[in-house]
């Protein structure tokens, strides 16, 4: 006796396959439903992984998913990280403006200062901030780094700036950028007064 035989009009449990692309904020792939045109997503998780099959609702059909991009790290561009720094002793803002341009990148004036970008391709240098008459100089770093990678590029510069141009630099304030969906990029998380937290570490010393 045979078997039932299946319904030749019965769809193939694969109905084909639907194109996709990250959305702007890369939280979800997107497509048009190769059958009816409808909109199709599937959810991107934290490591960039996503299913391998969506389901239109429109037409029923089931697809597989094709995604061509470049899986894209989950922490690029999504972590920031400065410090502030008060300078004191001799204050020379063109022999530093200088040195920058000539070591690090291009120097771009700004209202009360200037700021050096690191040229295109340099990596592991951070942006340089120079606050002419508070003479502060701020160091951030923005990419796929953790917060102990990020510290140690900005505490290498800062104290490269500070040999270099026989001045000390006394910390400031610690600033932290996070990746934030309402803000459509980065945002301020957090901001610490270093210079009170580094004389409360020294009280605590002393009372030891």
């Amino acid at each position: 006796m045979e078997g039932p035989s299946r319904d030749a009009a019965s769809p193939p449990l694969l109905a084909g396959v639907v194109e996709v692309r990250p959305d702007d904020d890369y939280t979800c792939l997107a497509g048009d439903c190769p059958t009816c045109g409808a909109r199709l997503s599937i959810a991107l998780e934290a490591d960039g992984s996503h299913g391998t099959a969506v389901a239109c609702l429109r037409c029923r059909g089931l697809y597989r998913v094709k995604n061509d991009a470049p899986p894209r790290s989950p922490h690029a561009e999504a972590f920031g990280f400065g410090v502030s720094y008060a300078v004191e002793g001799t204050w020379d803002p063109p022999a530093l403006l200088e040195h920058l341009f000539d070591n690090v990148g291009t120097v771009e004036y700004v209202p009360g200062g200037f700021i050096c970008h690191p040229d295109d391709g340099a990596t592991g240098l951070p942006t340089i901030m120079v606050d002419e008459g508070s003479r502060i100089i701020r160091f951030a770093i923005c990419g796929n780094y953790s917060e102990n990678e990020a510290a140690a590029i900005v505490t290498q510069a800062a104290s490269e700036i500070g040999a270099g141009f026989q001045v000390d630099l006394r910390p400031l304030a610690l600033d932290r950028w996070e990746y934030r969906n309402e803000a459509a990029g980065l945002a301020l998380v957090e901001r610490r007064p270093l210079g009170i937290f580094l004389r409360g570490q020294a009280r605590h010393r002393a009372h030891a």
